[in-house]
């Protein structure tokens, strides 16, 4: 795995590279909090199934700089930024959880880049009122609070306090392998503070500024069918707004258990083309 940095636009991007170095580049976007070493233990089935696989911590996350103020809009500008600066014409695009919504708007915003698209358990624009139903209080409270300064202010007095909710088939994959790369994947989020999770947690609380229904090459919506942490609601949501999506319910699986299904599914998309 390569563990590096570059410096887009005056910031500083931390970013892993997994996977066959010439293989189809893909840009992975992280949950929340996560942060750019998620996928380092699926470096093998990567490169095996033909992929090269980057993902980049979002502002304030592990090694990327804060970035006071920005949007989610502003993330299409950084995935382009990474990609040129890595010699990356054209890619695929997928993304976990809260990196969801940074999937949609990437492949809307860049359809003369993205190859194709597969977000995962993600979530969908909250400007949608029945996404608030059964999501986790403590991200709804950051979430509708007025600005980011806030919401790092409340991380800080009550982050601590999070539970676990993750659903059997999570805590059975966790109970025989992985907790130790996951888990220091998610420590790792937390290299500079909280900030990076409150501001993330905020800025996914904002209606979205873009229309998906400009996203062009195939788009795949999956979730498990035991996922607690975001509910199913929200993939069909997406999936309705994505011209042309699929939506794919995969039995058995949890918020995490999707994660090793992605290089099949990025196969897939890849091999459409």
């Amino acid at each position: 795995m390569r563990d590096t940095t570059v410096e887009l636009h005056g910031r500083t991007v931390a970013y892993t590279d997994i996977g066959d170095p010439g293989g189809t580049p893909v840009l992975f976007f992280h949950g929340a909090p996560m942060s750019r070493r998620n996928l380092g233990d699926q470096h093998e089935e990567f490169g095996a199934a033909g992929l090269r696989v980057i993902t980049p911590d979002r502002p304030g996350y592990g090694g990327s700089s804060p970035a006071p103020g920005r949007t989610l809009t502003d993330w299409a500008g950084e995935a382009s930024a990474l990609a040129d600066a890595l010699g990356i014409d054209r890619f695929l695009v997928a993304a976990h959880s809260s990196g969801g919504p940074y999937g949609v708007v990437t492949a809307t915003l860049l359809p003369e880049r993205v190859l194709g698209t597969v977000v995962l358990g993600g979530v969908t624009d909250f400007s949608w009122e029945p996404a608030w139903e059964g999501y986790r209080e403590d991200e709804c409270t950051m979430m509708r609070l007025p600005d980011e300064k806030a919401a790092l202010a409340w991380a800080e007095d009550h982050l601590g306090d999070r539970s676990s909710d993750l659903p059997a088939p999570d805590l059975e994959l966790f109970a025989t392998q992985h907790v130790p790369h996951l888990a220091a994947a998610a420590k790792d989020a937390f290299a500079q503070g909280v900030g990076g999770y409150a501001q993330d947690s905020w800025v996914q609380g904002r209606p979205w500024e873009f229309d998906p229904n400009a996203a062009r090459a195939p788009f795949l919506v999956v979730h498990g069918d035991q996922d607690t942490v975001v509910p199913l609601a929200h993939a069909t949501h997406t999936a309705a707004l994505v011209p042309g999506a699929d939506l794919r319910v995969l039995p058995g699986h949890g918020h995490i258990t999707v994660l090793w299904e992605l290089p099949a599914l990025l196969a897939e998309l890849r091999d459409r083309r």
